[in-house]
């Protein structure tokens, strides 16, 4: 049986906070290959407009492009339907067949809400949950989460963390920096910071990104 490893996000821009602990986790879970799957529209924050999808996934196949067993799925923003983890799972698995483990990795930070998700008990019947270490702001309040997903549920997905560092980058972090003029280096891959230069995106006031497609 394949394991494929899922970790999915807006990825604007992606960054050593999600690729770190990705590697982590593609050792630590002996995944045969891990999927970085951007979403259409971040549906848990409808406040934020992100880059564009191609420049997203381009962004991601770059990072990927270092990474062996690394791939990037264009499944979320080739789709019409808000970007609903349940529903990319379930596509995965139509497509996959049984023959195949699917492991959806979930940031700490994210974990305590997974009960909020669209579907979120259909969700542990598609995949197997992992969860990989972010930076929190204290111990996380799980009682609303074992109410909801059940606490042998959440139990068994807590006794089995990925081991790994803490890797304090957001991509609210990086596109600040990035507005306010200063230097992303060691933040992104240097492929990322390359091409979010020569497409000036979240460049400083006054420069508008370029309009014209990623090469493939």
């Amino acid at each position: 049986m394949k394991r494929i490893g899922i970790l999915g996000g807006t990825f604007d821009p992606i960054h050593l906070g999600h690729l770190i602990p990705a590697q982590y986790a593609f050792s630590f879970l002996q995944l045969d290959s891990l999927l970085l799957i951007p979403s259409a529209l971040p549906v848990h924050r409808p406040g934020h407009i992100p880059a564009s999808p191609k420049h997203r996934v381009a962004m991601c196949r770059l990072a990927a492009a270092s990474l062996p067993g690394f791939e990037v799925s264009e499944i979320e923003t080739g789709r019409v339907e808000p970007s609903y983890t349940a529903l990319t799972l379930r596509a995965l698995r139509d497509t996959l067949g049984p023959q195949t483990e699917l492991v959806l990795l979930v940031g700490e930070d994210n974990f305590p809400l997974l009960h909020t998700w669209w579907h979120a008990k259909e969700i542990l019947t598609l995949a197997t949950v992992a969860v990989f270490p972010r930076p929190v702001a204290g111990a996380a309040d799980l009682a609303l989460l074992r109410a909801k997903l059940g606490r042998s549920a959440v139990d068994s997905i807590l006794a089995r963390p990925i081991p790994g560092p803490l890797v304090p980058i957001s991509a609210t972090d990086v596109r600040n920096r990035l507005r306010a003029g200063l230097s992303i280096t060691g933040l992104v891959p240097k492929s990322v910071a390359d091409y979010i230069a020569a497409k000036r995106l979240y460049a400083p006031s006054g420069l508008a990104p370029t309009t014209d497609p990623p090469q493939p």
